[in-house]
């Protein structure tokens, strides 16, 4: 059995248009969709603990 060379863990993710720096950019692109369902989540949440707060409040009445 032959050890895996390090050529050969190299694989080229974008067709080699961005050189070493694909994995950067497909990496930094998950990164950007996660940061914005995380936001989406968050600003999701706060609108729905103000509708709860208001009918709460209405049922105090």
């Amino acid at each position: 059995m032959t050890p895996i060379s390090l050529d050969t863990t190299y694989i080229p993710l974008l067709h080699g248009a961005g050189g070493a720096y694909d994995e950067a950019i497909i990496f930094g692109g998950i990164g950007v969709i996660l940061v914005a369902l995380a936001y989406l989540s968050w600003r999701a949440s706060k609108g729905k603990e103000e509708r709860r707060k208001k009918r709460k409040a209405r049922r105090k009445r």
